[in-house]
């Protein structure tokens, strides 16, 4: 796969009722434009877990994030949508909600570095499992 190098900072804030948690990631990524979709890849290395492999496909007014590592789960976000996504874990199907409340994505005129600003909550079978903030700067 071409495309370009890219440096990724990725950031976290998680906060559920079993307590709050946050993620900085820096990693090197691939960033490759495909018709007016852009896709960055990278490896998500956090202690203690499983690294996690990353695609982000962004287009105007959408973006959808999927992460693989022992399962598999692809988010949709869009400004106010509230999206159902299946998820397949150990013991089953479930359904995965995104209730996208921020949604900032800003790319430079040349498309090679930009910024991502989500915040929403995310529910699982219909209830509320936490609520995020996410900020992803590639350049």
């Amino acid at each position: 796969m071409t495309g370009k190098l890219v440096q990724v900072q990725f950031q976290s804030k998680i906060y559920q009722d079993a307590g709050d948690e946050s993620f900085d990631i820096e990693a090197s990524g691939r960033l490759i434009e495909k018709g007016d979709a852009l896709y960055l890849t990278y490896d998500e290395e956090i202690e203690e877990q499983a690294i996690t492999k990353v695609m982000v496909k962004m287009e105007e007014g959408r973006v959808a994030i999927t992460r693989s590592n022992v399962n598999k789960t692809r988010l949709v976000f869009e400004p106010g949508l509230l999206a159902n996504q299946p998820y397949q874990t150990a013991a089953g199907m479930m359904l995965l909600d995104t209730n996208t409340r921020r949604f900032e994505l800003d790319l430079a005129d040349n498309k090679k570095s930009g910024k991502l600003v989500l915040d929403y909550s995310l529910s699982a079978n219909g209830e509320v499992v936490g609520q995020y903030q996410v900020s992803l700067q590639f350049s």
